[in-house]
């Protein structure tokens, strides 16, 4: 299907050809700053639950494992021979599904905000922030830029037989970052974030929609250092029509949901 053709859909209703369904999770819930061990041990119970409830593909927040921290040559991991890649590999491993989470990379002496995709036969691909934040009165907890790397952009990568993109954040307020992705031509879009408050519904959604592509959100809930986060995790269709919308009141929540993917 040409990008013409997806436009017309949109507007005059389903597409002709049948579209195949991904079941996923979006998981909200509160990763404690800097506890990585509790943090892991809360992933694997929910993403249990998810994989109890049919879901195929488990998503949860940017920088799930410690949050922020300025702390990073102490906290931050190696992708993917590090830890908490290795240990949730196991885990994907043994549910069988797909599993993509949040971490502070370390490369050498360089640090990156990265997130990290599994699967049944392990590490599949790790996407590095690029659009860092900016956040000059903030003492190092969320001014990404005075701490971390900047990554390369979005790029293609392969999960659950797709072809898929990501990038994270304060990435997509930039206009550069949502064309480079619309210029993928994705078959699914994965955003995660970790924001006190997310845009409302309708804004992601024409992001989805110029991009032409299902688009799969994340929020956190819960005290990030000085910030209460109000979840807010959601999942959009192609034409950026909601598919399903979590809880924006800050509770923990398994947002589940059946995601058609056209593909062209």
């Amino acid at each position: 299907m040409n990008r013409t053709a997806r436009k017309q859909d949109c507007a005059s209703g389903p597409a002709a050809a049948r579209p195949t369904r991904l079941p996923v999770a979006l998981v909200q819930f509160d990763a404690l700053p800097e506890q990585a061990g509790r943090n892991l041990r809360r992933m694997e119970t929910l993403a249990r639950r998810a994989a109890d409830q049919g879901a195929r593909l488990v998503m949860f927040h940017e920088s799930t494992l410690t949050d922020y921290t300025p702390r990073l040559s102490r906290l931050a991991q190696r992708v993917p021979e590090g830890p908490a890649v290795r240990r949730l590999e196991r885990l994907a491993r043994r549910l069988g599904i797909y599993l993509c989470f949040g971490l502070s990379e370390r490369e050498g002496q360089r640090y990156y905000i990265s997130q990290v995709f599994l699967g049944p036969q392990d590490y599949i691909y790790h996407y590095r922030k690029t659009w860092l934040w900016r956040q000059e009165g903030d003492p190092g907890y969320r001014n990404e830029h005075a701490r971390y790397d900047p990554g390369s952009g979005p790029e293609l990568f392969d999960i659950a037989g797709l072809r898929a993109t990501c990038f994270i954040c304060a990435d997509g307020e930039a206009p550069r970052c949502i064309e480079r992705a619309r210029a993928l031509r994705p078959e699914l879009v994965f955003y995660p974030n970790n924001r006190e408050r997310l845009p409302g519904l309708a804004e992601f959604g024409r992001r989805a929609r110029r991009i032409g592509a299902p688009m799969l959100v994340t929020n956190r809930t819960g005290l990030s250092w000085i910030y209460r986060c109000q979840g807010g995790c959601a999942a959009y269709d192609a034409c950026g029509r909601v598919l399903a919308a979590a809880n924006r009141q800050g509770r923990q929540e398994i947002l589940l949901c059946d995601v058609p993917i056209d593909h062209p």
